[in-house]
């Protein structure tokens, strides 16, 4: 049993499914999952051990600055999916 968490995926995960269609690209699963991952390896890890620690974290993540940072990953990350994504085109019904 893991006794730790990195609480900055569960900040990105929120704000992916808050801002998520303003991000203007695909939101399938696959870039979905894309999308969080690279947010992710450019933001730093914010470690609890604790649910008490969680909730220390959580507040310290209402910043200004620190949703800007999350924020700024999120369209970073998009961008970078959209312009290559890992998933099939679209098909096209032929009619």
């Amino acid at each position: 049993m893991r006794r730790y968490e990195n609480m900055m995926e569960a900040m990105v995960e929120e704000e992916l499914d808050l801002r998520g269609d303003s991000l203007g690209c695909c939101l399938c699963e696959q870039c979905r999952s894309d999308i969080a991952a690279l947010a992710l390896n450019h933001l730093p890890p914010r470690y609890v051990a604790t649910r008490a620690g969680g909730a220390i974290s959580k507040a310290d993540s209402l910043r200004i600055q620190h949703l800007t940072d999350v924020r700024t990953a999120l369209v970073q990350a998009a961008q970078l999916v959209s312009e290559s994504p890992r998933h099939d085109p679209p098909q096209t019904q032929e009619g």
